[in-house]
């Protein structure tokens, strides 16, 4: 008799629990609050699977944010082109024509890479370059290989003789073989006093702006490219580089046809005057394409978003359910379900947007674009015009004890003197540096990437490789590089 007047107490209980539940569902505010958490838990459960690359997203993983998938690839394909260039008695694809349309230079030094348990970065950086490369893609590439440790680059760089024995790039060059004998010895001192000051970052800077000038000028010394390349030694190229490259490079001289441009706008030019460019960007890391915030909400202004979206939609709501909707759908918007729907909702959701990442939300559309802001010199294409110019403007920063870094210089530069800067999407370039020349810590090295490199698919960038050197080259050049993929 107790027992079945407990169960009977507890079969009460239950009941009164699922009638006030019931009870509390025909509310339309807690509706709208069950509604609304359970969206917004999809999102979240949505953001950490999808979004955790993103280095911008609240959503980003620290331990898989960087998991490598295509530029791993293209490494091995890399590596595996040197491996079959070492056993060849020939170089595999040749060598850069007389007038060839790129000057591309690597700056590499020596680092302490038994630290990674991997080898010299620039082996992968030249191998990439080349790997799945057309022969007429070769011819239009003037490749070299710069090693700028002083004062001995064959005994500070592992890769300085293989790279030589090897036989792939057009020119390999250090300062001991290229700087004139009148000021050898008094410049290779000084170099070798700024790269020897490890703990001194200043002094770091001021040597590699010295190297970067010293490329730029090497590259218009030695050949009539009308392009200049300038590649930093630890990156990889996705295939096809050189053809997607060129063929950007034939949109921003269109671009810079168009006599009504007025951009960059302190040396504006004047009506009928062509506007001229300074650099094309090859890599640019995510952070410097995402929102002008972090992932707090009153960074990129979400309160003040928040306010303009909430305060109408409350009017519209207040006005639309008093006088506009019918009564068979008024009744299920009380005073509950408009302050959550206009308190809570309204500024959940725009936070959320700024806070899951541009990257992932709104990429980059792939084309060639005008574009003031950008980091890093991993990868840049210059143009000639302004080269000379700009390598001194380099040389001579790098005597200031101030130092500075090349990439903000080159904004510095272009900016005085009215030239615009651009970048094209996709990159065709990834950072995949940890061990720094410059004494940059792992974890800012490792911020230093391009979110959509990794999603190239190795099929479909083939594909596009033909496309794009039948557009630069024509019929013949691409059906001869679809024949080589087949095999």
């Amino acid at each position: 008799m107790i027992l079945r007047s407990r169960h009977f107490g507890a079969f009460a209980k239950s009941s009164q629990l699922t009638s006030a539940l019931e009870h509390a569902l025909t509310k339309p505010g807690i509706r709208a609050a069950l509604v609304l958490f359970a969206l917004v838990s999809l999102y979240t459960l949505y953001g950490f699977t999808f979004f955790y690359r993103d280095p911008l997203s609240v959503f980003f993983s620290t331990e898989h944010g960087y998991d490598r998938f295509y530029s791993q690839t293209r490494e091995v394909e890399a590596l595996s082109f040197l491996h079959d260039a070492a056993r060849s008695d020939t170089p595999l694809l040749g060598k850069a024509s007389a007038n060839a349309a790129i000057c591309a230079t690597f700056i590499t030094v020596g680092r302490n890479m038994s630290a990674a348990g991997r080898r010299e970065y620039v082996d992968a950086a030249v191998g990439s370059a080349l790997a799945n490369m057309s022969p007429v893609e070769r011819r239009a590439v003037h490749l070299k290989v710069f090693f700028a440790d002083v004062p001995d680059a064959a005994a500070a760089h592992k890769s300085y003789r293989e790279l030589i024995d090897l036989d792939v790039a057009d020119e390999i060059y250090d300062y001991n073989g290229t700087l004139p004998d009148l000021v050898k010895d008094q410049r290779l001192e000084v170099l070798e006093m700024l790269a020897s000051d490890r703990a001194n970052k200043h002094a770091l800077e001021r040597k590699s702006l010295y190297d970067y000038g010293y490329a730029i000028d090497r590259c218009v010394e030695t050949t009539d490219a009308p392009y200049i390349a300038v590649f930093e030694d630890d990156i990889v190229l996705a295939d096809g580089w050189a053809a997607r490259t060129l063929k950007h490079l034939k949109k921003v001289g269109e671009m810079m046809q168009d006599p009504a441009r007025k951009k960059p706008t302190k040396r504006v030019p004047q009506p009928g005057e062509v506007n001229d460019w300074i650099y094309l960007r090859l890599f640019n890391q995510d952070r410097s394409v995402g929102w002008a915030g972090g992932t707090s909400f009153k960074e990129n202004n979400a309160h003040v978003i928040s306010l303009a979206v909430a305060i109408p939609l409350f009017v519209i709501l207040i006005v639309g359910r008093r006088w506009c909707l019918p009564r068979s759908i008024a009744r299920h918007i009380d005073g509950w379900t408009i302050l959550i729907v206009c308190g809570l909702a309204v500024p959940l959701c725009i936070w959320l947007f700024f806070a899951s990442g541009k990257a992932s939300l709104v990429p980059q559309f792939p084309g060639v674009r005008e574009e003031w802001f950008g980091c890093c010199n991993q990868a840049l294409v210059y143009n000639r015009a302004h080269a000379s110019q700009l390598s001194t403007f380099f040389m001579r920063r790098s005597r200031d004890k101030a130092g500075g870094r090349g990439d903000m210089l080159s904004k510095d530069f272009a900016w005085d003197h009215g030239l615009s800067r651009l970048s094209a999407y996709p990159m065709v370039a990834q950072h995949v540096g940890i061990v720094s020349a410059t004494n940059t810590t792992t974890a800012e090295a490792q911020q230093i990437w391009n979110l959509a490199f990794e999603n190239f698919r190795p099929g479909r960038l083939a594909a596009q490789h033909v496309r794009d050197v039948r557009d630069v080259f024509g019929e013949e050049a691409a059906r001869e590089l679809l024949m080589t993929q087949r095999t």
